[in-house]
C-alpha cells in the first residue's frame, strides 16, 4: 500500500483508494511497533497496545471496506478471524499459549465450507485454472482444517504436523494462483499463511531470543531494515506524486496537443473552402456551367490541399452537379444528407457534419458552405475528409496513452488510436459517461471494463462539436514507480538479511569470548582448574579479559596464600596446644607432688622444697614465654609492635645473654662461646627488644645442635655499623625452606622432624626487631647437617628514634 499504491486500483479497492498510503502506513507503524516491543519485552506495555491498537483499526477498515462492502466472503472470513486473534492473543500468551494455529485450523474451515457450498464466489480469479476442482479443494481445507482442531484438542503434535502440511500446500496453491493475477494483496495474504504453516511444521525447537546474539540481532533489524522501509517509503511516495503530477501534465498535454491540431485542421478546411466558394472565376464557372472549370477546381482542392480526400457539388435541391475526378461514384440526390439540409438552414458559414458512410462504406465527415450564384441561386460545395485516413495519422500522445475523438452530438467515434474503430459509440461514454465531459475541459480518473483504475483528460475542438480524450492506465503509467517500490522492498530485505547475518556473525564472537569469561567466572576459586581466559582483539571485551585474568591470578594467590595461612593456622594451632600442654603438664604434675608432700610433712624439708618450686618457676618461665612470642605476632599483626630506644653498649648485652643461657641450660654452657670486641660498642637501642633478640637466636642455635656442637656468637663493628653473628654446627636449613624462615609459623621440613619444641615465631620476631631498628637480618646454610649462621646489622641509631 505504500509502495505500490497503484496496485490496489481496481474496483474492489474503490473505496479505500483515495486512502491506500495513509492506511498502508497505518499498517506499516502498528507493525513495527509491535515488533519492537516483542524485540524488546522490557520496554512499558503501551507500547505493544499501541501498535496492536494500530493494527486493529487498519485491519478493521481494510476489512469492512474491501470485504464486507464488495462482498468479498473470503476476506470477510479471514481479517474477521484475524481480527478475533489480535484482540484474544494476548490473554492466551499470558498462559503461555497462543492462538495461531487455532486460527489456522479456523481459517482452513470457513474455506472449505465456502468453497464447496458457493464455488462461484471464492476468488474466480485463483481459482479459475481449478474449474470443477474447486468444491474438492474446499473439502480439502475442511479436512485438513478438522484434523488440525482435534490435533490440537487432543495435544497430539504429529497429527498437528501432518494438517499443517497439507495446508501449507493448499495456501501455496492459492498464492501461485493470485500471483498469475498480480493481486499483491492476496499474494500477500495467501503468500504469510503457507509461510506459517511451514514455519511451524519445521520449526519443532526455536532458538532462545536471549543473550548478546539476540541482542545484536534485534538492534540490527530495527537499525537496519525500519530505517531503509521508511527512507524507501518517503522515497516512493515523493516520486509517486511527481509521476502522479507528470502523468496528468502528459494527459493534458497530449488532449491540447490533439486539440490543436483537429482545431487547425478544421479551421484551415473551412477557410479554405470558403475562398474556393467566394472566388469569382469559381462562381463565374458555376454560373455558367462550366463543368470542365468546375471538375478542374474541384480536383485541385481534392489534391492540392491535402485536407480534403474527396469535393463535389451540389444544387439547391441536393442534385449532384460536378464531382472531383477520383469521386465519380459520387452522383445522385442527397437531399437526406444531414449535412445538405443543415446547409440549407445556417446561412453563409462552413458547415461540419455529422460523420457518416458513403454508398461505398466508408466513413466521412465534410464540411459544407454555400455558394451565392446570383439571382437569388445557390450552390452548395461539399469537401469530405476520411476517417479511416483521420485514424492513420500519427497521434501526438505518449506511448501508453489511449486518444479517442467523438462528435458531441451524437456520440460517434471519430478517431480511436488503440483499436481503430469509428462510427460507433465513443467507448469514453460508457467509462466516465456523457456529463462528465461537457465541460470544454477536465481530468479525471475512472475504472475501465476489466475493473483497472483509468486516468481521463479531455478538452473539446474549438470551433467544432468534436471532443478528444485521452486515457491511461493508472498501473501501467505508474510501472516505473511499482518497479522501484519493488527495488526499494528487495533492498530493504537484502539489506536486513545483510545486517541480521553480519550481526550473528558478530554476536558469536562476542558471545564466545563472553561465555568464556562465563565459564572463567564459574570456575574462579576452583583449585586446579585452569581460570585464564585468552584475550582476542583490542576491544572492550579484550581488555575486560586482561582484567578477568589479573583479577583471577590474584585471586589464585590470595586463595594460595589463604590455604597456606590456614595451614599454618593449624599448624600453629597444633604447636601451640602442644607447647602450652607440655610445661602445664609438669606443672600440674608438680604442684600435685608439693601438696602431697605438704601434706605428709615431708614438706618441711627446705631443700626439697627448693628443688619444687625451681621446676615450677621453669615451666612458668617456659609458658611465659611462649605466651609473650603470641603476644608479639599480634602486637606486630595489629601495628602496635614499638621501640623504647635508649643510649645502650651491643657488647655488653650480649655478654649478659650468654652468660644468663649458660646459667639456666648449664648442660649447655660448655658449648656456647662469645667472641667481642676490645671497645665498647654503644649505640642508641631498644635494650629490651635486642636481648630478646639474641636470646632467640641463641636459644634456636643450642635447639637445634647436638650435645657438644659448638655455637659461637659474635659482636663486631663494621663499616659504623654493629655486626652479630650466630653461628651453629646442626642440622641446617634446606635451601627451599631459607625464603620462608622468616614467616610466622613457619617451621623447616628437618626442623618439624627433629621436634624441639617451638611456635614457629621466634625468627619472624627476630625480623621484625630488626627491620624496625633499621637494620637487616639474613641466614646461610649449606644444606642440610651443614650449621647455620644468622646475622645481623645494626645501624647505631635505631630508625624509630630517627623518625
Amino acid at each position: 500500500m505504500v509502495f505500490v499504491p497503484y496496485e490496489f486500483g481496481a474496483v474492489l479497492f474503490q473505496y479505500i483508494y483515495p486512502y491506500v498510503r495513509p492506511l498502508g502506513s497505518l499498517f506499516l507503524v502498528g507493525a513495527g511497533v509491535m515488533l519492537a516491543a516483542l524485540m524488546y519485552p522490557a520496554w512499558p506495555p503501551f507500547v505493544g497496545r499501541v501498535g496492536r491498537a494500530f493494527m486493529l483499526a487498519a485491519l478493521a477498515i481494510y476489512w469492512w471496506t474491501v470485504c464486507v462492502l464488495p462482498v468479498g466472503p473470503t476476506g470477510t472470513v479471514l481479517y474477521l478471524l484475524m481480527m478475533a486473534m489480535f484482540v484474544m492473543e494476548r490473554r492466551t500468551l499470558r498462559r503461555g499459549q497462543g492462538l495461531l494455529l487455532a486460527f489456522l485450523s479456523g481459517v482452513a474451515l470457513c474455506f472449505g465450507v465456502l468453497m464447496a457450498w458457493a464455488p462461484q464466489g471464492f476468488v474466480r480469479f485463483a481459482m479459475a485454472a481449478m474449474g470443477a476442482y474447486v468444491r474438492w479443494t474446499g473439502l480439502l481445507f475442511f479436512l485438513l482444517g478438522a484434523v488440525l482442531a482435534v490435533g490440537l484438542w487432543r495435544r497430539k503434535p504429529l497429527l498437528c504436523r501432518l494438517a499443517l502440511g497439507g495446508l501449507g500446500l493448499l495456501f501455496l496453491n492459492l498464492t501461485i494462483g493470485v500471483a498469475s493475477w498480480r493481486s499483491w494483496s492476496g499474494l500477500g495474504s495467501y503468500a504469510v499463511l503457507a509461510l506459517a504453516c511451514a514455519l511451524l511444521v519445521w520449526g519443532r525447537r526455536w532458538p532462545a531470543l536471549e543473550g548478546v546474539r539476540w541482542r545484536l540481532f534485534r538492534g540490527m533489524a530495527l537499525a537496519s531494515v525500519l530505517p531503509i522501509v521508511a527512507v524507501g517509503a518517503v522515497a516512493s511516495y515523493l516520486a509517486q506524486k511527481a509521476l502522479e503530477a507528470e502523468l496528468h501534465g502528459k494527459a493534458q498535454q497530449a488532449v491540447a496537443a490533439e486539440t490543436a491540431w483537429l482545431a487547425q485542421t478544421a479551421s484551415m478546411a473551412s477557410s479554405l473552402l470558403r475562398v474556393y466558394s467566394q472566388g469569382p472565376a469559381f462562381v463565374a464557372m458555376v454560373r455558367a456551367g462550366n463543368r470542365e472549370g468546375i471538375q478542374e477546381r474541384l480536383t485541385l482542392l481534392e489534391s492540392q490541399s491535402g485536407l480534403f480526400d474527396a469535393a463535389w457539388l451540389l444544387d439547391e435541391t441536393g442534385d449532384t452537379l460536378m464531382t472531383s475526378v477520383r469521386l465519380n461514384w459520387v452522383n445522385g440526390n442527397f437531399a437526406y444528407r444531414s449535412y445538405f439540409q443543415d446547409a440549407l438552414k445556417g446561412g453563409s458559414q462552413v458547415l461540419l457534419s455529422r460523420p457518416f458512410l458513403s454508398r461505398t462504406n466508408l466513413p466521412f465527415v465534410v464540411f459544407t458552405v454555400p455558394m451565392d450564384l446570383g439571382a437569388g441561386r445557390r450552390a452548395f460545395l461539399v469537401a469530405a475528409l476520411s476517417l479511416k485516413r483521420l485514424g492513420l495519422q500519427p497521434s501526438l500522445a505518449s506511448p501508453g496513452y489511449r486518444v479517442e475523438i467523438f462528435d458531441r452530438r451524437d456520440g460517434s467515434l471519430l478517431r480511436e488510436t488503440e483499436r481503430g474503430n469509428v462510427l460507433s459509440r465513443a467507448p469514453v461514454l460508457d467509462l466516465v459517461g456523457a456529463r462528465a465531459l461537457t465541460r470544454p475541459e477536465g481530468l479525471q480518473e475512472a475504472f475501465d471494463d476489466t475493473g483497472r483504475r483509468m486516468v481521463v483528460a479531455h478538452a473539446q475542438v474549438e470551433g467544432t462539436p468534436w471532443t478528444v480524450v485521452v486515457t491511461a492506465q493508472m498501473r501501467e503509467a505508474f510501472a516505473p514507480v511499482t518497479r522501484m517500490g519493488g527495488w526499494v522492498v528487495a533492498i530493504a530485505v537484502l539489506a536486513g538479511a545483510i545486517a541480521l547475518v553480519l550481526s550473528q556473525w558478530v554476536g558469536r564472537d562476542v558471545a564466545q569470548r563472553l561465555e568464556s569469561l562465563r565459564d572463567g567466572f564459574a570456575v574462579l576459586g576452583t583449585p586446579s582448574v585452569e581460570q585464564r581466559v585468552p584475550a582476542r582483539g583490542d576491544d572492550e571485551i579484550a581488555q575486560l579479559t586482561v582484567g578477568f585474568n589479573e583479577m583471577a591470578a590474584r585471586i589464585d594467590r590470595t586463595q594460595k596464600e589463604l590455604r597456606e595461612a590456614i595451614a599454618i593456622r593449624d599448624q600453629f594451632l597444633s604447636m601451640a596446644s602442644h607447647e602450652l600442654r607440655t610445661p602445664l603438664t609438669p606443672l600440674k604434675a608438680t604442684l600435685d607432688l608439693l601438696i602431697r608432700q605438704l601434706g605428709s610433712g615431708q614438706g618441711t624439708n627446705p631443700e626439697r622444697q627448693r628443688e619444687t618450686i625451681a621446676r615450677l618457676n621453669r615451666q612458668v618461665d617456659r609458658l611465659t614465654r611462649l605466651i609473650g612470642d603470641m603476644l608479639d605476632v599480634s602486637r606486630l599483626q595489629s601495628g602496635r609492635f614499638t621501640l623504647t630506644v635508649a643510649p645502650m653498649d651491643v657488647a655488653a648485652l650480649a655478654r649478659e645473654v650468654v652468660e644468663r643461657i649458660q646459667v639456666t641450660r648449664p648442660e649447655r654452657a660448655e658449648q656456647l662461646t662469645l667472641e667481642l670486641p676490645t671497645v665498647s660498642l654503644v649505640g642508641r637501642w631498644d635494650e629490651q627488644r635486642l636481648d630478646q633478640l639474641l636470646t632467640n637466636l641463641v636459644e634456636n642455635a643450642l635447639r637445634y645442635s647436638p650435645p657438644g656442637a659448638p655455637v659461637v656468637v659474635r659482636v663486631l663493628e663494621e663499616d659504623g655499623q654493629v655486626r652479630v653473628e650466630v653461628e651453629d654446627r646442626g642440622i641446617g636449613i634446606p635451601e627451599e625452606s631459607v625464603p620462608q624462615l622468616f614467616t610466622p609459623f613457619f617451621r623447616a621440613r628437618n626442623a618439624t622432624e627433629h621436634y624441639a619444641g617451638g611456635l614457629g615465631l621466634g625468627l619472624a620476631i627476630c625480623r621484625e626487631i630488626v627491620e624496625r631498628h633499621g637494620g637487616r637480618i639474613g641466614v646461610r646454610s649449606d644444606g642440610p647437617g651443614q650449621g647455620t649462621c644468622f646475622t645481623v646489622n645494626l645501624p647505631r641509631a635505631a630508625i624509630a628514634e630517627a623518625a
